[in-house]
């Protein structure tokens, strides 16, 4: 009978732990790729609208002029005290902006790690497979 302690589990928990990772750092990955090359430039804040709540303030709305209006992306890490008429700099790119603030690798740290348990995890798993004993004659799980 196994148990939950069987290290061929691994195999199987792996894979989830790097879907869970690349489902969590996706976003953040995106970002870079996209703002790759971007120039940084000068822009005026038009609208920041936010929600204040007892747990804390989320943007709903930031719009900057680069010179035309574009709406900043991923507003759940954009900053809180930014006010209308203030002057930020932003990663431009057509129809788009965000911050350079907003591009940590801080925010790809914890994906990571999870990644590198997915990886170990699935090591593991593969190395009980290739090393564990065969079945015994008459085990419910032999295949003969």
């Amino acid at each position: 009978m196994h148990t939950a302690k069987d290290p061929k589990l691994h195999i199987v928990l792996g894979p989830v732990f790097l879907l869970a990772a690349v489902l969590m750092g996706g976003s953040g990955i995106a970002a870079h790729v996209e703002y790759a090359g971007a120039p940084h430039v000068r822009a005026t804040v038009l609208v920041a609208a936010y929600d204040r709540t007892a747990r804390g303030t989320t943007a709903r709305v930031i719009t900057v002029a680069v010179p035309d209006p574009v709406p900043l992306d991923d507003l759940g890490s954009a900053p809180d005290d930014l006010v209308p008429g203030g002057t930020v700099t932003v990663l431009s790119r057509p129809g788009h902006a965000l911050l350079p603030s907003q591009l940590g690798w801080s925010r790809l740290l914890v994906p990571a790690v999870i990644a590198l348990m997915g990886l170990v995890s699935t090591a593991l798993g593969i190395d009980a497979f290739r090393n564990g004993p065969p079945p015994a004659p008459g085990d419910p799980e032999a295949w003969d």
